[in-house]
């Protein structure tokens, strides 16, 4: 009886300090530094103790641990340039039912937050140099906000709780200018797009009775600038949208109910962080993470990250390369989360979202490193992944 005591006793010891340990990367496949390109790997390891910011060496050790400097949950954290010089960009907020409310951050070399944009969504944070209105160079965020908006859903039996109207979250995304906070652009998915393009249902959490569970039915979770605008995804939509900068009309659609493209030999499900890698003539060239699963669609599919080119002029897509996941042989997928990031040399490094790993491959789709992050007896994820020089932090 004392033996099993004492055994219960150690366990239960052990438990509690596997629970007080912050997240670390163990390192499954490291080839030689010809292949791998240098860097550090920025995460944002969330489900687990010490959430938070990190950064880490290719070999796993923990260069900077950001635990507690920031408040509620944290996404996106990734060096960025503002002002001329190298800073960091992080969201900070509270999250419910696939989306957040909180502020996007820029902190100085102390991680001291120098610059704020409040009541911002997670999916996007990106600050990049735009020609102003004098035409000079500002620096320009790229943020989300999801608005919860009455609207009637009896045509897709929703019967509100209070008997009034029901609920569904617009979704909005602004580029604002960071010297005068000016709005330059905005959008809304309710503006644009109809809500029969939803392939997500009322359900669940989201089941549109309460402004809590508004309906999501778009989920806009990246925006980047394209040559005629901005191409905006939609995970609820499987369908990346090509915007127009000047009004937000939507030139064209890929993917989902209404695809102006056709794909040939491939496709792409509640895809996430899509990225323009290059633009000439009537070809353009994306990135994109394709989850091939929803947590509110079924069946699961396999995760895997993906180049593709669309050719404007004959309205069709081409898949250019796929970049499949190490633990793909037991059909792992990513059910939330994701990116994709093309790297000097063409290499591509991806984070696997809720599969809380990350890999870096050969621009023709070989393998070169695979590391898996979080805490023993913890679900780890990180919502994005990036690969970056580490600018380091002063103390």
């Amino acid at each position: 009886m004392l033996l099993t005591t004492l055994i219960v006793a150690v366990c239960h010891c052990l438990t509690a300090v596997a629970q007080q340990t912050p997240p670390t990367l163990e390192v499954i496949q490291n080839n030689n530094t010809n292949t791998v390109v240098p860097g550090y790997i920025y995460l944002t390891p969330s489900g687990v103790p010490f959430s938070g910011p990190y950064v880490f060496a290719l070999n796993g050790t923990t260069v900077f641990n950001g635990a507690g400097k920031l408040s509620g949950t944290i996404h996106d954290f990734q060096p960025c340039v503002y002002q001329k010089k190298q800073r960091f960009c992080a969201w900070q907020g509270s999250t419910a039912y696939g989306y957040g409310s909180g502020q996007a951050v820029i902190l100085d070399d102390q991680f001291r937050v120098i610059k704020a944009l409040p009541g911002t969504d997670y999916h996007e944070f990106k600050i990049v140099q735009a020609l102003d209105s004098e035409g000079q160079y500002s620096d320009t965020a790229h943020v989300t906000e999801y608005r919860q908006v009455r609207r009637d859903l009896s045509a897709f039996g929703v019967v509100p709780d209070d008997g009034n109207t029901s609920w569904v979250v617009d979704c909005h995304f602004r580029a604002v200018d960071l010297s005068t906070n000016a709005v330059i652009f905005e959008w809304s998915s309710l503006d644009h797009v109809p809500l029969s393009e939803g392939l997500v249902r009322p359900t669940g959490g989201i089941n549109g009775r309460t402004k809590a569970n508004a309906w999501d039915y778009f989920h806009l979770d990246s925006v980047s600038r394209a040559e005629e605008g901005y191409l905006i995804s939609s995970r609820h939509t499987s369908t990346i949208y090509l915007v127009s900068s000047k009004d937000g009309s939507i030139v064209w659609r890929l993917g989902g109910k209404k695809s102006d493209f056709k794909l040939e030999g491939f496709s792409f499900d509640s895809q996430h962080d899509v990225r323009t890698v290059s633009s000439k003539g009537d070809f353009l060239r994306l990135s994109l993470f394709d989850n091939a699963y929803n947590t509110f669609v079924q069946p699961k599919g396999l995760s895997s990250g993906k180049i593709i080119e669309v050719n404007k002029a004959t309205k069709t897509a081409r898949l250019v390369q796929q970049f499949d996941s190490p633990s793909r042989e037991v059909g792992n997928p990513s059910g939330d989360g994701g990116s994709v990031q093309v790297l000097p040399k063409g290499n591509v490094f991806i984070g696997w979202g809720s599969d809380a790993q990350v890999t870096e491959h050969t621009a023709d789709g070989r393998l070169v490193y695979a590391a898996r992050f979080g805490v023993s007896g913890s679900s780890a994820s990180s919502y994005r992944a990036f690969k970056a020089p580490f600018i380091g932090i002063k103390k």
